[in-house]
């Protein structure tokens, strides 16, 4: 079992160095980094929020009032619906997230039916009598409706807390209708809740297809900058930017930077509130990803009388003052719903999705717990915690030394290093962000990675002593010592992800880097350590372990 293919010797020293290239930007200094490849410098562990210091936010999404808007759109559609099938409607009521409609004519009753099903897909129809029916959507369509809300608030949140790409927040769903936002760095929290209050702005407009980039804009037209343009126009304004400024506008963009922008006409056709949705989806004939969207009764009749007057014409989707895209009308758009084509890849279509929902309909978001860490704290939480991970990390150095001799205790030690340069390599390829409870988790690592190796030891103690030779007590050793190793391990790992997969903030932190640390020490204590061994028995050739 010692005995290893020169293959597998080189496997191993390849997956140790490879740990050890991708955990050493963190070693690194800024200067250094600066000059390194992006992709390779950014492989970083994050500093987490009771670290850094920074804001702490729980907020409450209001999906209730969501729904019950969705049920007030559904009657309006439902109305027109059956108008144009010559189906009069007695009344149509919105309650509490469900439809009631009633008929006039009871002979028209499978036509109304029929018309009611072909509303939506996901739409539960009930005719609870026979003018009477019953609109409503299945527990399970409820349920993905409420989390694509949560992500749609959440996108929203991202760009603005975010703009620049440099804050690094962390924003994930709690519950049915909580976001946790975490704000690292951040002082104010009165700036952050301005921000969490805003509402996204998302309009339809024509292009201005006569303006001529660098001439003036008509006074029916305003200048907007282009997705593109606006993320070059940030990377401009974060080294150029006055002391008074706290945000950039993006009305302002185009004006002060040279980016790319697009002339657009200020009459707005369709707004944000009359989109009820969007999705990606593929074109049945091409295959190619496409994005599909749906207005209310009320959008849907200005975009098709807009779209039937300007086929040809470029359109503008404008976010929060952003020409986020610009499709071209290739036809008219009736019936309350269209798809946006082009040479789009899936993960763009699913983005351009995103970006659309984020404007329809948002929800009220209501801040019912705040808190805030500062710097200071940050600081004394990270002293503190390098204090015990390295009082820890000098203990069980010691203990080895002292239990298993300088021979086997340098082994074990060993493999606690290399596991911890697993560990942290694993962190930041992750993106990791290191928390005041995960730096609790990695001095527990240090604990588990010698564990495996106090396991083996002690049995090849028993082997020996049984009167077996060194290579024999060895190989039993491990052979024997494998089975507890993984039963072991694996019930702290079953513990790990059920904190991690059950758990938030700290606590997932802990999870993290108590699971890596579980994984990399079977490389380690099993693997590295039977190599380093096989290797120093078959270059010294002891007579005795003396262990």
């Amino acid at each position: 079992m010692l005995n290893i293919a020169r293959w597998q010797i080189w496997t191993i020293f390849g997956i140790t160095l490879f740990c050890v290239l991708l955990a050493l930007p963190n070693l690194l200094p800024r200067s250094v980094l600066n000059h390194l490849p992006g992709w390779y410098a950014g492989n970083q562990i994050n500093l987490g929020l009771d670290l850094r210091g920074g804001v702490h936010l729980l907020l409450d999404v209001d999906t209730r009032t969501v729904f019950r808007q969705n049920a007030i759109n559904l009657t309006g559609t439902a109305r027109e619906r059956l108008r144009e099938r010559g189906i009069q409607a007695r009344d149509i009521v919105a309650e509490a997230g469900t439809v009631t409609v009633t008929i006039r004519d009871e002979a028209q009753g499978a036509d109304a039916l029929s018309v009611l099903r072909g509303l939506d897909a996901t739409l539960l129809v009930e005719r609870t009598s026979p003018t009477t029916f019953r609109l409503s959507y299945t527990e399970q369509e409820q349920a993905r409706r409420r989390r694509e809300i949560l992500e749609q608030s959440i996108e929203v949140l991202r760009r603005r807390i975010d703009e620049s790409g440099t804050k690094e927040p962390s924003l994930q769903i709690q519950g049915s209708d909580g976001i946790v936002v975490q704000v690292p760095g951040v002082q104010d929290p009165a700036e952050l809740e301005r921000i969490v209050g805003k509402t996204a702005r998302l309009s339809f407009r024509l292009a201005d297809i006569d303006w001529v980039p660098g001439s003036p804009v008509a006074a029916s037209a305003v200048l907007l900058p282009t997705k593109e343009g606006w993320d070059a126009a940030l990377r401009l304004w974060e080294t150029q930017k006055r002391p008074e400024e706290r945000e950039l506008r993006a009305a302002d963009v185009c004006r002060r930077f040279q980016v790319q922008c697009q002339a657009v006409r200020r009459a707005i056709i369709v707004g944000g509130e009359d989109l009820t949705g969007a999705n990606a989806t593929y074109d049945q004939q091409t295959s190619q990803p496409i994005v599909g969207f749906q207005f209310n009764t009320v959008g849907g009749r200005a975009f098709c009388r807009v779209t039937t007057n300007n086929v040809g014409m470029p359109l503008a989707i404008v976010l929060d003052d952003v020409v986020i895209s610009a499709p071209r009308i290739n036809s008219a758009i009736c019936g309350g719903s269209g798809i946006i084509t082009g040479q789009f890849t899936s993960q763009q279509t699913n983005e351009l999705a995103l970006l659309l929902r984020a404007g329809a309909l948002p929800a009220t978001l209501t801040i019912v717990e705040k808190r805030t860490v500062g710097a200071d704290l940050g600081a004394d939480a990270i002293r503190a915690g390098l204090i015990a991970s390295i009082v820890g990390t000098v203990l069980v150095v010691l203990f080895m030394f002292i239990s298993y001799g300088p021979i086997f205790g340098f082994f074990a030690n060993l493999a606690m290093v290399v596991n911890m340069i697993m560990v942290f390599a694993g962190m930041s390829v992750l993106g990791a962000s290191l928390t005041l409870p995960g730096i609790a988790g990695l001095v527990l690592t240090v604990g588990l990675a010698v564990d495996s190796n106090v396991l083996i030891y002690e049995r090849v103690r028993e082997e020996q002593a049984a009167g077996r030779q060194p290579l024999s007590a060895l190989v039993a050793g491990y052979e024997r010592a494998l089975t507890a190793i993984i039963d072991a391990n694996l019930t702290t790992l079953i513990a790990g992800l059920l904190m991690f997969g059950f758990g938030s903030g700290p606590i997932r932190g802990f999870a993290v880097t108590l699971s890596l640390g579980l994984l990399t020490s079977m490389f380690s204590s099993t693997i590295f350590t039977r190599m380093v061994l096989g290797w120093w028995l078959r270059t010294f050739r002891p007579k005795e372990l003396v262990i």
